[in-house]
């Protein structure tokens, strides 16, 4: 009768739990929210739905954290627009750079297994190709220390996806960048540990590394020293992904119509830096393996000190050993987005609660979209204020007399530009433009351009309508608009007005 009664007591508070489970997902799918809300506005709210057809994305995978354990994980949409194959949970997708976190942990835990000395020239490991040496490399040598924080002084920022019928190129074509590569050669160009300069063409190195060091294919490397020790069955780095891999997210652009078909999804062989296949529900577990080993907990992927310095900053920059960090205490975070050409990734997690997502999505756009699905995950999940990115703001007005005073074109000037920076950028300017009463700021770098309409806070203090960037126009000794500040995360950029002149890059 006991028995009857304890086993009876267990399925009720298993039936109890996977209703309140059920009761938050349905919470989510109608949370989502925009990163900016005016104070005495109506709140907006959107569905899940709503915004993937908003943003023309066809499918997305999402993996919640909770407390260091899977809470949940679902999957919407399609495989492929116009057919009728529903995404699920076992769905693969191409995640891009946050590819370079799992190289990221290989290179840790052979460092744990004593096989890598992550402070050690990588030139010592290298036999089928030597990074040449220059008077940046007699300074301090190009180590992994280096290339995993992005601060190893190395070219090639990123790669171009290849379409199904196109020749791949080997990994030693990708570092001499010669044909079927498409990127120039990975080199040395500054001082190695100088500044923060992201570079793929690192992970690259990595990778040779790591296929000197363990003798094996990247590939196999991957399944002996990631997937098959924390059981990520459906993850591969094999390029191009067969498509008898089967569940296979394919590729959409910005519209949400089908590419590189008939296949449906492109190839990326700089494996380590992009090529990565997986689904939320396998990365979250090395999301959860990184915040055990931090926590020290016994038997862990890494030994305690390696995964705390892969969660402390490098240098003067964003980035520890693999992810890019930001915040303190509870509100620590580490994190990597992820932008192939038809696919869009993220994944955050925090060492200080357990808590963190994964979410992957199929096209150009989901960018767009992911910052929405994690701000309703974090709203339902009840984050910390600072873990949900989300930012009330009071309602003020100002006149278009006021605004235009504000107006004109903004450069970074080296007697001003490093403020309390993390890494000191390229030169950066910024055009200021008034239309129909509202300001917009539009960054300017190479003919980049991006467009952002600016939120008043108060007279002089805005904020980004996606909640990314805080602008502070200054004002000179006589009044008058001389520059403004930029804020992104904990980096500030002063530039200098220079006027209202149409802006040109500087010659290379």
């Amino acid at each position: 009768m006991v028995m009857g009664s304890l086993l009876a007591s267990a399925l009720f508070a298993i039936a109890h739990a996977a209703s309140d489970e059920a009761d938050r997902i349905r919470r989510f799918e109608s949370a989502l929210r925009p990163a900016v809300s005016v104070e005495g506005a109506p709140d907006q709210r959107w569905t899940l739905s709503e915004r993937m057809q908003h943003w023309h994305v066809p499918g997305l995978s999402i993996a919640v954290i909770r407390n260091g354990k899977l809470a949940w994980a679902k999957a919407y949409g399609v495989l492929q627009a116009g057919r009728p194959e529903r995404i699920d949970t076992q769905s693969v997708f191409s995640v891009g750079s946050v590819s370079k976190v799992g190289a990221a942990a290989m290179t840790l835990r052979l460092a744990d297994a004593g096989r890598i000395d992550i402070d050690r020239d990588v030139n010592a490991y290298l036999t089928r190709w030597r990074l040449p040496v220059s008077g940046y490399t007699a300074v301090r040598p190009v180590t992994l220390r280096g290339i995993l924080s992005h601060s190893a002084g190395l070219t090639v920022h990123g790669f171009e996806d290849f379409q199904p019928d196109d020749p791949l190129p080997g990994i030693l074509d990708t570092l001499d960048g010669r044909d079927p590569a498409r990127n120039e050669p990975v080199r040395v160009i500054e001082v190695p540990g100088t500044r923060f300069r992201y570079s793929g063409g690192g992970t690259t190195l990595e990778q040779l590394v790591i296929e000197e060091v363990t003798g094996k294919p990247f590939l196999q490397a991957a399944r002996e020293y990631l997937f098959a020790p924390l059981g990520m069955h459906r993850s591969t780095y094999e390029s191009p992904l067969p498509v008898a891999h089967g569940n296979i997210a394919r590729a959409h652009d910005e519209n949400g119509a089908a590419q590189a078909l008939p296949r449906g999804y492109e190839s990326m062989p700089e494996v380590a830096a992009s090529g990565l296949w997986t689904t939320p529900s396998d990365f979250a577990k090395l999301v959860i393996a990184i915040i055990e080993s931090y926590q020290g907990k016994k038997g862990g992927f890494l030994n305690a000190a390696t995964a705390r310095q892969m969660l402390t900053e490098v240098g003067r920059s964003h980035v520890g050993l693999g992810p890019f960090l930001y915040g303190q205490g509870l509100e620590r975070r580490f994190w990597h987005n992820g932008s192939n050409d038809s696919y869009k990734a993220r994944i955050e997690g925090h060492p200080g609660t357990g808590n963190g997502v994964v979410i992957f999505t199929n096209a150009r756009q989901g960018d767009r979209l992911y910052p929405e699905v994690k701000r309703a995950v974090a709203a339902v999940e009840e984050w910390a204020p600072a873990l949900q990115d989300h930012v009330r703001v009071p309602a003020f007005e100002i006149s278009s007399d006021e605004l235009r005073m504000l107006v004109g074109v903004y450069e970074t000037q080296e007697a001003v530009q490093v403020v309390d920076f993390r890494h000191r950028p390229d030169q950066i300017a910024y055009r200021v433009s008034h239309e129909s009463n509202r300001l917009y700021l539009t960054g300017l770098r190479a003919g980049e351009q991006a467009r952002q309409h600016l939120i008043p806070t108060d007279a002089l203090r805005f904020i980004t309508e996606d909640g990314s960037l805080r602008v502070e126009f200054l004002r000179d000794y006589g009044g008058r608009i001389s520059g403004l500040s930029v804020r992104v995360l904990d980096t500030r950029i002063e530039a200098v007005k220079v006027g209202v002149h149409a802006y040109a890059p500087p010659r290379d």
